[in-house]
């Protein structure tokens, strides 16, 4: 592989479809537009921003798009579409290239385990941190499965997954003409969702009057969020295979099954789907769960609670009734993790609280 993309054996392509990464290192527009290898002049600064930042700078040539000017803790912002990721990378390599001739030349053209993609997530998460990442799946000439083909596997309870709800949605004219078709895993609010959809009629509805794409295509694109996406970026930085990733990411979420034991789980992965994903495992995008402390509890409190409270003490004249009425038995209601965070706190609060030996 080299830069965005790689073809595995079994004939499928895999490439990232989308990164996007906010910094706070970076604090000037024209400073992130260095660091991804263009000039000042390649972008151009749009009559209003997006997602609570003022100013949005948009590259000419491409879907790149640059946002600031948010609150001071939002940093910059930068949204980099499937289609941008070539013209970028070959603008990045360009900077490293002319900032350090020698070494540079070294690390960019050898294997893909040290290609200019990795050299970038690196420099982004040295940066900042990544809030979305897409995987791609290409099954060019649909050699493993339609979208008909996975909704026959779905309706006949032959897919097993860690999500908890499919999606299927069909585009079509009154003239019953198919215009476009995707199955959806999982929601858009969550960190992990995946789109299984008919690019060949995605790509026919943008074309038009154009040439069209006679050969059907089916996409499998896993879009991840947040500590998934570094989590999965982190992995390619460690010199894992792009195809192997995505691969395993894909199996540990979804896998088509034959119905061979009372227990889904247990079922064999069918044997088609075992040739579509290749001899890989699992891989878990897993989050460790962060302890809660005392001032991530007040900061909670303050964003979501103290309006409400504010407003309910104004509507009483300015009384705390609302609260010195109801202590003891909030503090009676306090939760086991709660309790555990006060007494880190303050040891001695057991004895401050009759209300606490009610436990």
């Amino acid at each position: 592989m080299y830069g965005n993309s790689e073809r595995l054996d079994n004939s499928l392509k895999v490439s990232i479809d989308w990164i996007a990464f906010t910094s706070t290192i970076i604090t000037e527009v024209s400073e992130m537009i260095s660091f991804l290898g263009y000039a000042n002049e390649d972008f151009v600064l749009l009559p209003r921003g997006a997602n609570g930042y003022k100013k949005m700078h948009r590259l000419e040539s491409a879907p790149l798009t640059i946002l600031s000017d948010g609150n001071e803790d939002m940093g910059i912002h930068v949204v980099i579409s499937g289609t941008a990721i070539p013209d970028l990378l070959e603008h990045f390599r360009m900077s490293v290239i002319s900032d350090t001739p020698f070494l540079a030349d070294a690390v960019i053209l050898s294997d893909f385990d040290n290609s200019i993609m990795v050299e970038f997530l690196q420099q982004v998460r040295r940066l900042g941190w990544l809030t979305r990442f897409d995987l791609a799946v290409d099954d060019l000439g649909a050699r493993y499965f339609t979208l008909d083909d996975v909704k026959g596997f779905l309706d006949r309870q032959e897919v097993v997954s860690k999500f908890r709800v499919y999606k299927n949605v069909l585009e079509a004219t009154f003239a019953n003409e198919k215009t476009g078709h995707t199955i959806y895993f999982g929601s858009r609010r969550s960190e992990v969702m995946l789109r299984v959809y008919d690019k060949q009629l995605e790509q026919n509805q943008k074309a038009a009057d154009g040439e069209m794409l006679e050969d059907p295509w089916v996409r499998w694109e896993i879009e991840l969020k947040n500590d998934r996406a570094n989590i999965a970026a982190d992995y390619l930085i460690r010199r894992k295979q792009l195809g192997e990733i995505i691969m395993e990411i894909l199996n540990n979420y979804v896998r088509v099954i034959v119905n061979d034991d009372s227990n889904r789980s247990r079922c064999s992965a069918h044997p088609l789907w075992e040739k579509f994903v290749g001899a890989v495992g699992r891989l878990r995008l897993y989050v460790e769960a962060v302890q809660k402390t005392i001032d991530e509890k007040k900061r909670w409190l303050i964003r979501q609670c103290l309006p409400t409270i504010a407003g309910v003490i104004i509507a009483d004249g300015g009384s705390f009734d609302i609260i010195t009425d109801h202590f003891e038995d909030a503090v009676a209601r306090m939760s086991g993790s709660m309790r555990h965070l006060v007494s880190e706190k303050n040891p001695a609060w057991l004895t401050d609280y009759d209300a606490a030996y009610a436990f």
